[in-house]
């Protein structure tokens, strides 16, 4: 479930300040400078080993804290290498900057990142936790290997093609504008480990998006999400075939209870082959046909007296109608006010 950021146990302001604080004073813009020009050249695996071990850089504890760092209108095209391997980015904050083709192997826990962008960027083992991410945009980007992005609000967010093997959303808060495409079935790229996308895992993934997107009341894009879990679990996830073939029908005549207008439809086409069934085989006339069927479906048992003639097969499909009506449109009505109460 969603915890706001102050509220997360993980989460303390005096340790945020201490870290974010570091950096204001005369030695931290140094150091800071030191540390944004190696990121610029394209960082790299271990890129603060040498000036750590030589003792140029101050007040950072190790070769791999960076927390409490704030980087400004940074455009960088990245080497295809590890350019951030291990580095902890906590507390840190990153504002109207551009990351292309980055390797990202880091710490990225109560981080805000706000109107940036993430161009063909891979990453692998990273933790975003409380984060707040706005105005932000990843393209072509790949979350291959044991991600978790937990706990983070995304407002005005956009995911473009992004691969996913696995569901990397848990109790996350999705706005209104924020955008979540589908996810690619295989890497844009190559990379160390060859990954294949499981269509078993639409169904988790979207579950989470389904669920983030509830918690920012964007209710309209939950249930879109909520469709297209159900869809695939139908498609994917089914144990068996009569399974799956309840799946269809259900998602054919109800939508999986948010498309009430399936239902109607439904009705409708079983009103078409009642009324035909009367008309061609039952040879009774088109007004008492339309009336005959219209009076099973909505109950008012108009021309009942020409059932008499004409025998048991059409007294049961008479039958046969009435029930749909009854149920069709009582499936209707209680679609459309899951539909309206979800929304109020």
């Amino acid at each position: 479930m969603f915890t706001p950021t102050h509220l997360l146990p993980r989460y303390d302001p005096s340790e945020a300040a201490k870290y974010q604080d570091r950096w204001d004073a005369s030695e931290g813009q140094k150091i800071k400078e030191i540390v944004l020009e190696k990121i610029r050249k394209g960082a790299g695996e271990d890129f603060l080993q040498w000036d750590f071990e030589k003792g140029t850089l101050g007040f950072i504890e190790n070769q791999w804290d960076l927390r409490g760092l704030q980087v400004f209108k940074e455009k960088i095209k990245f080497p295809h290498e590890d350019n951030f391997e291990s580095i902890d980015f906590s507390f840190g904050s990153f504002y109207h900057s551009q990351f292309t083709n980055a390797h990202f192997q880091a710490l990225f826990n109560f981080v805000k990142i706000y109107n940036c962008t993430f161009i063909d960027c891979d990453f692998y083992f990273n933790s975003f936790y409380g984060c707040r991410i706005e105005k932000t945009k990843f393209i072509n980007c790949c979350f291959i290997e044991n991600n978790s992005i937990t706990n983070c609000v995304f407002s005005d967010v956009e995911m473009k093609s992004c691969f996913y093997p696995k569901n990397v959303f848990v109790d996350c808060k999705f706005d209104e504008n924020t955008l979540f495409d589908k996810p690619l079935e295989k890497k844009l790229r190559p990379s160390r480990q060859e990954l294949a996308f499981d269509n078993k895992q639409y169904s988790e993934i979207y579950k989470s998006v389904k669920e983030a997107y509830a918690v920012g009341g964007a209710t309209r894009k939950s249930r879109s999400y909520f469709y297209a879990q159900k869809q695939a679990e139908t498609r994917f996830n089914s144990r068996n075939f009569w399974e799956k073939m309840g799946g269809f029908v259900i998602e054919n005549i109800a939508g999986y209870g948010i498309k009430p207008w399936r239902a109607l439809e439904t009705l409708f086409l079983f009103s078409t082959v009642g009324f035909c069934l009367f008309y061609f085989w039952g040879k009774v006339a088109v007004s008492k046909s339309i009336m005959l069927t219209a009076g099973a479906i909505f109950t008012f048992g108009a021309f009942t007296d020409e059932l008499k003639r004409l025998g048991i097969c059409f007294q049961l499909l008479y039958i046969f109608l009435s029930f749909s009506g009854i149920a069709f449109t009582a499936l209707f009505i209680t679609s459309v006010a899951n539909i309206w109460f979800s929304e109020r």
